[in-house]
């Protein structure tokens, strides 16, 4: 609906702002699924994300003749349910390879200091070079060039609170 088309929006908008490639796709009713063909040629790809969100529906629309298990959208949860028991590589008509993989519940930190979590946002890494401390966390530190700009708006709160939130759930 209207409502899902603009939250959709937004978060294409905030992802690429920071630069990341996003494609808008539907494996249900085959739209952009040459394009997502076309990117996975020749290359070894791998579909990752929650239980029940269609990543073997994904591939299936990727490559009809794998035929991969699905589930049915669930009427109480009205979302689907987890169907993929293990991972597995398939070879694509199109070209190359894709990993399906079971769906996760939720990803961790391992083996990783606080202070190098912000190197995986590409917004906060560029301007941390900026901050006082080279192990700035961008949470309490004076003189911090990440808080500045999110406090702007040039980085998103969405961006900082999931950034704040995997700091967090490290810590716990």
């Amino acid at each position: 609906d209207d409502e899902q088309l603009e939250k959709m929006n937004q978060l294409i908008a905030l992802y690429e702002k920071v630069g990341y490639k996003c494609l808008k796709t539907s494996a249900t009713e085959n739209a952009g699924i040459e394009e997502v063909q076309e990117l996975m040629k020749d290359k070894i790809n791998v579909v990752s994300g929650h239980s029940g969100v269609g990543k073997s529906t994904l591939i299936n629309a990727l490559d009809p003749n794998l035929n991969l298990k699905t589930g049915e959208i669930s009427d109480y949860h009205k979302a689907g349910k987890h169907t993929t028991a293990f991972s597995e590589m398939f070879e694509l008509a199109t070209g190359g390879y894709i990993i399906d993989t079971p769906g996760i519940k939720g990803f961790g930190v391992i083996d990783m200091e606080k202070e190098e979590v912000s190197h995986f946002f590409p917004e906060m890494f560029k301007l941390s070079s900026e901050c006082q401390f080279h192990n700035c966390t961008h949470t309490h530190e004076p003189k911090c060039a990440v808080k500045p700009a999110v406090e702007s708006g040039e980085i998103s709160m969405t961006r900082y609170n999931s950034y704040l939130s995997i700091i967090s759930d490290d810590e716990e």
